[in-house]
């Protein structure tokens, strides 16, 4: 949820790309998948990449932060867009990664906040065109997790739109039944918004125009100096904390603009996923779960972060069932260790089920540090192999 660039288009669709987190793979040699892994180094000076060049075809970057308080961030841009990217790595966290087919030519590291904030990273060469049953598989896997994107972004403007009438006719009520209704099918996609301008683009580089999911979904933590802060949090700080809906018609208006901006961009012809971004989105939706959800970031005055975190769960399985087909041919243990893992987290979430509460779950105050902890836990059990994952699919598309 920041104002910068956002994500990459493609020659013949828009890709949507983000990131899972993953232990460190080791060296930059290639592994048994074809795969190479280039070591990210975060520091204060500069992200520093080994190798800084490496052969056409698909790419895997572990990514580490021993001590560069003042970078959390790293992007993968050619051509100022960028193509892939990981934030919120913390000085000591674990290593984490994306993975991403590429092409030859010069691309960058970008890490917002070193002194030296873009580093050269080159490719060689160009990548095979995979072929086979595997291949098919898997462009059948782009079509369907389309058709689920637009799906979901769809209803999110339907339930969009009965939110702001309510607001628009100062209907408190009517606002606390909506708002509730329509924050899933923003979470279950979250990552699609951020690859797209609030003018429709998908480079907001010039600042004119900030990503979508700055304006739809920003937290008031993620505003820095001089940013408006817009969109769904804005009117949940007034419907649960003020309790009313004083001045808020022009923000819903401006909500609904946004969403139904998203709405037509999806839309689009153009508008797809490589094979290996819908891996690497379903890490992403995870840690969402892990960096704001678990943290109660999110919700922070209506407190249904756990609806949200089943949404983001949710979104994330939905990524992992179109390719599973595909993972089961080039790697069934693999496969079956992320559907037991799934299946682990489902349960917690079962766990914090309450019908009495507004959308469905416990409010995230009543939530114990022990169930928090349980979460997290299971969470990183199908961050791990879904980076994996991402990784060999890359490999096979």
């Amino acid at each position: 949820m920041r104002a910068g660039p956002v994500l990459a288009v493609g020659a013949a669709a828009i890709t949507v790309v983000a990131l899972a987190g993953c232990s460190d793979s080791g060296d930059s040699s290639s592994s048994s998948n074809g795969t190479k892994t280039v070591k990210v180094e975060m520091t204060n000076d500069g992200c520093k990449a080994t190798p800084d060049k490496v052969d056409a075809g698909p790419v895997t970057f572990a990514i580490t932060n021993t001590n560069a308080a003042a970078v959390s961030e790293v992007e993968l841009i050619k051509d100022n867009r960028i193509l892939a990217e990981r934030e919120n790595i913390a000085p000591g966290m674990a290593s984490v990664s994306f993975s991403q087919k590429l092409d030859g030519g010069s691309y960058q590291l970008y890490c917002p906040g070193a002194t030296n904030e873009k580093t050269t990273f080159t490719v060689s060469g160009q990548a095979a065109e995979a072929t086979g049953s595997v291949a098919d598989q898997l462009k059948q896997a782009s079509s369907e997790y389309k058709q689920y994107v637009v799906t979901q972004v769809n209803s999110l403007a339907d339930y969009t739109q009965t939110l702001v009438t309510a607001v628009d006719q100062n209907n408190l009520a009517a606002a606390k039944d909506a708002y509730p209704k329509a924050r899933p099918y923003y979470e279950r996609i979250e990552p699609v918004a951020g690859a797209f301008c609030t003018d429709g683009s998908t480079d907001c580089s010039d600042k004119a125009s900030v990503s979508l999911d700055f304006a739809v979904d920003a937290r008031p933590d993620a505003v820095g100096p001089g940013d408006k802060w817009a969109g769904f949090h804005v009117l949940e700080k007034q419907i649960y904390q003020a309790n009313n809906l004083d001045n808020m018609k022009a923000v819903a208006d401006e909500l609904l603009k946004n969403v139904q901006q998203l709405k037509s961009v999806v839309n689009e012809p153009k508008f797809g996923f490589a094979p290996a971004d819908i891996v690497n989105g379903a890490g992403d939706l995870l840690d969402e779960v892990s960096t704001t959800k678990l943290t109660g970031e999110e919700e922070a005055y209506s407190h249904i972060d756990i609806l949200d975190m089943q949404a983001n769960i949710e979104g994330s399985e939905q990524a992992f069932a179109v390719v599973k087909p595909a993972l089961n041919e080039i790697d069934p243990q693999l496969t079956g260790t992320i559907t037991a893992a799934f299946a682990k987290v489902d349960s917690l979430i079962d766990s914090f089920r309450d019908a009495s509460q507004p959308g469905g779950f416990k409010v995230f105050t009543s939530v114990s540090d022990q169930d928090k902890k349980n979460m997290a836990e299971a969470i990183v059990a199908v961050k791990d192999p879904l980076a994996q994952a991402g990784g060999k699919i890359a490999a096979a598309s």
